[in-house]
């Protein structure tokens, strides 16, 4: 993060102050359980210079078709499970049981939403290679007159 005295931090602290400042790119990476800032160091070192909140822009993994429909059938046997189970409570106790939907319902309308909405794992693999690999590729990436690599 640069210094609240860092020229990029000072040109965005008066878009902070005036609600202008340009969003913060995030990437939510579940292994951390948390964001890394991918673009926007400087603007969020402004905001927080200022005390004001940042727009973020948030990118993570979203559901595969097959695993929204998997999900989708399994929220709506469970729906159908508890309205069956309020059912017979209402067979056996009488019309003081309410028939369940109000207690259902909301249960299934959030899963379902979380099918699209929430976060999913974000995949690593190993690099074929090695930490040995990684070296090769950082020192061929850095290049001449870039910064030193070890």
């Amino acid at each position: 993060m640069p210094d609240a005295d860092d020229p990029r931090v000072k040109a965005y602290r008066k878009q902070a102050r005036d609600g202008t400042l340009p969003p913060v790119l995030l990437w939510w990476v579940s292994g951390l359980d948390s964001h890394l800032v991918l673009d926007g160091h400087a603007r969020l070192a402004a905001a927080i210079a200022e005390s004001v909140e940042p727009a973020v822009l948030e990118l993570q993994r979203t559901a595969s078709q097959d695993e929204v429909d998997t999900g989708t059938e399994r929220a709506v046997a469970t729906y159908e499970a508890e309205l069956a189970r309020f059912t017979e409570l209402r067979a056996a106790q009488g019309e003081r049981v309410p028939d369940g939907a109000e207690f259902a319902g909301p249960v299934l309308a959030r899963r379902l939403g979380e099918l699209r909405t929430g976060h999913r794992p974000t995949w690593a693999w190993p690099l074929p290679g090695g930490v040995q690999e990684w070296h090769r590729i950082a020192r061929e990436q850095v290049g001449e007159g870039g910064w030193e690599y070890a």
